[in-house]
């Protein structure tokens, strides 16, 4: 049975939507939907990939609007043919916010869920429009005795392209207490924007150096659900660049990750925050799963391997990946430059192969072991970005920001604009250098990959020696450092007596 549930789909889908529920004569209308799973550690979206638009006599629209059993065997019939699942969406012209089902409704949807599982082999999803604000109500039909099927709500719809627009149910989403600790927040963007920044389900990747300044501002921002993922240790040379650190973290070979989770902890300005620190790579599978749980991610690594696997999340599974990366050039000793870029991975925009954030090759390199290998490393040219790691505070607290303010401008569309594309500063000359255009021709992730979810069958993860090895390292000092202690506390006793 599927627990936590959700919907989403692109802009471009939910565009088409409008335009054919939206009616000039305020009517009533409906159409069937195609989706596809994408499934997390605890949640199941259903993706909603194509509409299928009624033909003549397919719809009968008399203030309220039925269809025919032709309509939905023609329906039901592409969907088998192609593997997709079935859906429908009916429109309530008047209605604002969250729709939910009145018993007429929801007799009838119960009506072809059985026929749905039975000619596609996946449950009816069901689908209401809000005329008024352009919201979505969804839930998912599920076998509950024989004969008998029972509608699951989803928690949220989400849209995502140019812009994340989610549409919460506040029944199982409520709508956030208000809090004198964030009055200078709400006042930048009003009460409606901070509840659903706020209940957004955030995924940090990464709590390094870039990661760490990103969790402590969603949590003074009062975002109340974080997942944090990074199997690295805390180690001296991470101290002058990495905020909450201190020379016994890293003498405890404390894992960043339950750094990060603390941080969050007492920085939360919401009146009640849920963080889980995971201590796994994206790349492993229970982290891809994870992953799959949050509704955003933020991308604060620098490696090829995990980077694709958030590009994959991105368009296959409708996650949008909030990216960024810093470039110093330090050649001999002197600072002669830097860069930082900030951008969102979403369908309709660049995504990070295309921005040249990795390298498909250097994934492979890495997926086998390569990238950990000195000698490897060592035979790349000098000017290889695996052979550069100069790094410095300032420079990650400035892409820090800057993929904050991607962040929120993708969810609050200041001014209307969502979207101000891919930002790469150059600190040497002062200068802001845009893309705003989308993939390159051909690009796999904007055409066959998006969104195909569960079924992109493409192996994305797999085993990380070097995340295994991090942990493995980490709890043998652990357990080292605990002798040591409960030695020295033994010797105080003796010398007591």
């Amino acid at each position: 049975m599927i627990g936590h549930f959700s919907a989403a789909m692109t802009t471009e889908v939910a565009h088409r939507l409008e335009e054919h529920l939206q009616r000039a004569d305020g009517q009533e209308d409906c159409c069937f939907l195609l989706w596809r799973p994408s499934s997390g550690a605890h949640r199941t979206t259903a993706l909603v990939t194509e509409l299928v638009l009624p033909e003549d006599g397919e719809r009968i629209l008399h203030g309220t609007v039925d269809f025919t059993s032709a309509y939905f065997l023609r329906a039901a019939g592409i969907a088998a043919e192609h593997g997709y699942g079935l859906g429908f969406i009916h429109s309530h012209p008047a209605g604002r916010g969250w729709q939910r089902l009145n018993d007429i409704d929801d007799a009838a949807e119960e009506a072809f869920a059985a026929q749905t599982q039975v000619l596609t082999g996946r449950p009816l999803l069901g689908m209401t429009f809000a005329g008024t604000d352009a919201s979505y109500g969804a839930r998912i039909w599920q076998r509950h005795v024989a004969r008998r099927y029972t509608s699951t709500e989803a928690e949220t719809v989400r849209v995502v392209g140019e812009r994340l627009a989610v549409t919460f149910n506040d029944r199982l989403v409520p709508v956030p207490p208000a809090s004198n600790t964030q009055q200078r927040t709400v006042s930048a963007w009003g009460s409606k924007t901070q509840s659903d920044l706020a209940r957004l389900h955030v995924g940090v990747i990464g709590t390094g150096s870039v990661g760490m300044l990103v969790v402590e501002a969603l949590a003074r921002t009062g975002i109340q659900c974080l997942s944090l993922f990074d199997f690295d240790t805390v180690e001296h040379v991470n101290l002058d660049r990495l905020l909450q650190a201190t020379a016994r973290d890293a003498q405890l070979h404390r894992a960043k990750v339950y750094l990060a989770a603390r941080a969050a902890r007492r920085a939360a300005t919401a009146a009640s925050i849920r963080v889980t620190p995971y201590e796994m790579s994206v790349v492993e599978p229970d982290g891809f799963a994870a992953a799959a749980d949050c509704d955003v991610l933020f991308s604060c690594v620098d490696r090829p391997w995990p980077r694709a696997v958030l590009n994959f999340l991105a368009y296959a599974h409708l996650i949008p990946v909030v990216d960024a990366g810093v470039a110093v050039d330090a050649r001999g000793g002197r600072l002669r430059g830097a860069e930082w870029r900030a951008h969102i991975a979403a369908p309709g925009r660049a995504c990070l192969e295309c921005l040249r954030q990795y390298d498909p090759a250097q994934v492979t390199a890495e997926r086998d072991g390569s990238l950990d290998n000195p000698a490897y490393i060592r035979d790349l040219p000098e000017t290889h970005p695996m052979r550069r790691n100069e790094n410095v505070f300032v420079f990650s607290a400035a892409a820090a920001s800057a993929q904050l303010i991607q962040f929120l401008t993708m969810t609050t569309a200041p001014g209307g604009n969502a979207d101000t594309g891919a930002h790469l500063y150059h600190l040497a000359t002062g200068t802001l250098d845009r893309r705003q255009d989308g993939c390159n021709t051909g690009c796999l992730y904007d055409t066959a990959l998006r969104p195909l979810g569960d079924d992109a069958n493409i192996s994305m993860t797999g085993q990380h020696h070097a995340a295994e090895q991090t942990r493995t390292a980490r709890s043998r000092a652990a357990r080292r450092w605990s002798v040591r202690v409960r030695r020295a506390v033994d010797d105080i006793v003796w010398r007591l007596r």
